[in-house]
């Protein structure tokens, strides 16, 4: 016998909003990323609806901000689709016993994610431009400061996200939840 009953299933994030109220589990676990509404906003519902279930979130596309977001909200637990299913039993297993759980990977992606505090709001805003594809003067034109300067954030941005290439700087600002894709 096994020692987790699956008393329901979604196919996307309303099914699963609906299941949590109708049937009140003691734990949901919810993908972050699902058609009709995110993890995040299931999560939040959940809390309203069934303030006893217990939320564990897992993903394969984690930013540190995101990840943030998630544990502030009150998820019980945090995983990667990249982790063990060891990991992912045993962390189900605290969940229910109380206990909030953040998977190892998790963890990983929240610490690299606080150097990504610490960029300035013209730091993100230049990010935000370069993302849009436009150049060092088209940035410079688009904020009222000269190309230089444009450069000079281009530099601490890279140094700050340890990343040599505008490609991988897109890609690891991306990943980290500083632009949207």
């Amino acid at each position: 016998m096994s020692e987790f009953e699956v008393v329901g299933t979604a196919g996307n994030g309303i099914e699963a909003i609906s299941q949590i109220k109708r049937l009140s589990p003691d734990c949901a676990v919810l993908d972050l990323v699902m058609p009709g509404a995110s993890g995040l906003e299931v999560l939040l519902e959940a809390r309203r609806w069934s303030p006893k279930t217990k939320i564990a979130v897992v993903t394969g596309s984690p930013s540190a901000k995101t990840l943030r977001r998630l544990i502030g909200a009150g998820a019980d637990g945090l995983f990667l689709k990249s982790g063990s299913v060891e990991e992912l039993c045993q962390g189900l297993r605290d969940i229910v016993a109380g206990r909030t759980v953040v998977g190892a990977g998790v963890r990983r992606y929240i610490e690299e994610g606080a150097a990504n505090d610490s960029l300035t709001h013209r730091e993100t805003e230049v990010l935000q431009c370069i993302a849009r594809g436009l150049s060092n003067n088209g940035i410079a034109e688009h904020l009222g400061i000269s190309a230089k300067t444009v450069d000079n954030h281009r530099t601490n941005l890279m140094r700050k996200l340890e990343v040599h290439s505008t490609a991988t700087l897109l890609v690891r600002a991306m990943r980290d939840g500083l632009i949207e894709p």
